[in-house]
């Protein structure tokens, strides 16, 4: 039977994908995979992904090295299959002759690997540095965990993400309002983030003329209000879109919420999650003690909503002063979609449901 070497390509993991990063190999060269089997780790702007053998055979070149930044539908492997399991018969008699083509030139030799503990060289994996760029001190030229722990780390490969995502987000003309909310007379049965995308949510589906993106120079409308909430973590900021938060019950969106922050953080979201349309974004950095603040737009949604912290605060009433508990927000909005007035009765409209 005759081997046929079959290309393992970076794959296309959402509409938008141009490019992946490469991170780590699970197989070396030489190895027997089956279809299905995990052969390596690549990154999106929004999540790292395992990438599966599509044919059973042994992989035999490897082609992408960690950091590699790869196109869509590039090569990252081969592997070696029998022309049978391709195939499948579709040849009943035998193939004609060919001519054998010229040699290729043989390849430089691979560089030897420097030599390292198993800690150290898992921790510069983590880190993206080559070994070879690291002074040794054990002995025979080893080098220690210690000796990768004082190098500097590589930049964060999503920080070449985020700032793609602002650059596109500075070329659209886009206004900021801000909003104090009256919070004293809410009943908070949830925390802030589950009741303000709640209402916000609901606020969008009664304006759907905010509900909507600027697209090849026309607007487009949507149906649906998809809520991308933005969230911290160790990877960098994602944003899991939530479908229709405001068709669901507080209670059900808190245990959304609280469920998708937790897989966000520990890097269990599913690529569904993160490429689900959506037509808005969420960010509460109240937590952190940021009273107010402005969020950029994402491409192609026209809203974006800064929650900052919800605190008491002195304020005018009948009669002299008084304290109630206020929230400023900040509603971004896209000037090619609305106008400012649109803008200050969504939130009028989100004021009135709180």
């Amino acid at each position: 039977m005759v081997a046929n070497e079959i290309p393992l390509v970076m794959p296309k993991m959402s509409m938008t994908m141009t490019e992946g990063v490469f991170l780590t190999w699970h197989r070396a060269e030489g190895d027997r995979v089956e279809a299905g089997d995990v052969v390596c780790e690549v990154a999106t702007d929004k999540v790292d992904m395992e990438v599966e053998a599509t044919v059973a055979g042994t992989l035999t070149r490897l082609l992408a090295a960690p950091e590699d930044v790869i196109p869509v539908g590039d090569p990252i492997a081969y592997v070696s299959t029998e022309a049978d399991e391709l195939l499948g018969g579709l040849f009943e008699t035998e193939p004609p002759r060919r001519e054998p083509p010229p040699p290729e030139p043989a390849a430089p030799p691979e560089p030897p690997r420097a030599p390292a503990v198993p800690a150290a060289r898992r921790l510069a994996a983590e880190r993206g540095i080559d070994l070879a760029t690291i002074t040794p001190t054990g002995p025979w030229g080893t080098v220690r965990l210690s000796d990768v722990a004082v190098m500097p780390r590589k930049p964060n490969r999503g920080r070449a993400a985020v700032a793609r995502r602002m650059e596109a987000s500075a070329r659209v003309p886009q206004f900021v309002l801000h909003c104090d909310l009256d919070l004293e007379d809410v009943r908070r049965t949830h925390g802030w983030t589950v009741l303000l995308t709640h209402a916000f949510a609901r606020a969008l589906r009664r304006h759907p003329e905010l509900n909507a993106s600027w697209v090849d120079g026309a607007l487009r409308y949507h149906e649906h209000v998809g809520v991308a909430l933005a969230v911290d973590t160790s990877h960098g900021l994602l944003a899991p879109v939530l479908t229709n938060p405001d068709r669901a019950s507080p209670g059900e969106l808190a245990g959304r919420i609280a469920d998708v922050v937790e897989r966000a953080r520990g890097g269990r979201l599913s690529l569904a999650e993160l490429s689900a349309p959506a037509t808005t974004t969420v960010s509460n950095l109240g937590g952190l003690g940021v009273t107010g603040f402005h969020a950029l737009l994402t491409p192609p949604q026209a809203t974006a909503l800064a929650i900052g912290t919800v605190e008491p605060r002195v304020v005018p009433i009948s009669g002299g002063v008084g304290v109630r508990l206020r929230c400023t927000v900040g509603l971004t909005v896209d000037h090619r979609v609305a106008d400012g007035a649109a803008g200050a009765r969504l939130l009028a409209t989100l004021a009135e449901l709180l």
